[in-house]
Formats: C-alpha cells, structure tokens, sequence
C-alpha cells in the first residue's frame, strides 16, 4: 500500500457535547413536571365535579323522600340513605361510602337546629378530608344544593355555630371571606346541611 494515497480525513467528529445532552434533559424534565401538574389538575376537577353530582343527588333524595313526612329524620341511618339509591353502588360498601377523593362520608340526622332548620327535620352530610387544591372549587359547586356549608381542617370539631359557616343557613350566599381562611389547610372536612 502506497503511504502517499492514504489521505487524512479531517472532519468534525459527529455528536452531542455534555452542555447540548444537559440543555435537553432540562427541557425534558421541565415539559414532564408541566405535564403531570395538568394531569394532575384535571384530576382533580374531574372528582370535584363527581363530588358534585353526588351532593346533588343525595339532596335530591332526601328530598323526595321527606318533604311530606311529618315525623322527621331522627330514626333515618346511613344503610337506609344507601338502600334507595342515595349514593351510586360503587361508592357504597356495607354501610361505609367512599368519596370521589377516596375518603369517607356519612350521613346523619341533624339532633340540634341549624339555622331555622329544627332538629331532626334534615341531615348533615359529612364528606372527610378534601385536599386543598379542591376546597374552593367543590364548596362553590355544592352550595346550591345545600341549606348550608361548613368547611373546618380535617379531623377538627363538628361546628357549633352554623353562623359563620362558608354558606350561612338559609338562602345565604357563599361568604368569599370564610371560604379563603376555611380552606386553607392541606386537607378539610365538608359538613353539609341538607334540608328536604
């Protein structure tokens, strides 16, 4: 072989610098942690939306099953609200429900007056700990189905004073300014008044 017909090939070696690889795995990792806060946005609305529809209802139920019913609600339980049909079946498990968050809710008769609402003429309806990210939105979506709303941090006392509750008993609206300081803990307990 002749030494004078070899040739050098110069060229530009073909690749990716370690700055190029480090600028694209940024990009990538940014474009993922935006893609799952959308999943997980729309996660979200999307049991809000399912919690709503369950509240509606359950206060549909209610009140078609009491409105004429002159002796009350204090003997009605939660198996009795499951049997016809207050919940879907696949919320309902023995006489446990399961949220559209995976949490617990119950349904008893109100043993004390709320507002112009005797004892034992409706139901509270607790829903457990609703994450933060759908406080606002699920208590807005409910209050229209609701004689009244009150939202406390997770695990805290039943209410005592429905007054200052996110919707006052009645025809009140929801107070904007009790909505704010009530959800803002990582996870709140709904406590719905339902008047058939």
């Amino acid at each position: 072989m002749n030494p004078s017909k070899l040739t050098s090939v110069q060229g530009k070696q073909q690749g990716y610098t370690l700055v190029e690889l480090a600028i694209s795995v940024a990009i990538l990792s940014v474009l993922i942690v935006a893609g799952l806060l959308g999943v997980q946005s729309i996660l979200t609305s999307g049991k809000v939306n399912d919690q709503i529809k369950t509240v509606a209802k359950l206060s549909a139920k209610t009140s078609a099953m009491f409105a004429n019913n002159s002796g009350g609600t204090k003997d009605v339980t939660q198996q009795q609200m499951i049997n016809v049909g207050g919940w879907d079946a696949s919320k309902a498990n023995g006489d446990v429900v399961t949220s559209s968050f995976g949490s617990l809710e119950t349904i008893t008769p109100n043993a004390a007056p709320i507002g112009a609402m005797a004892a034992n003429t409706g139901f509270v309806y607790k829903i457990f700990s609703i994450p933060q990210a759908a406080c606002a939105d699920l208590a807005s979506g409910v209050s229209g189905f609701v004689f009244a709303l009150h939202v406390v941090a997770a695990s805290s006392a039943a209410p005592a004073n429905w007054a200052a509750s996110v919707k006052p008993p009645g025809n009140a609206n929801v107070s904007l300014t009790n909505l704010a300081n009530s959800c803002n803990s990582a996870n709140s307990d709904f406590y719905l008044a339902v008047k058939p």
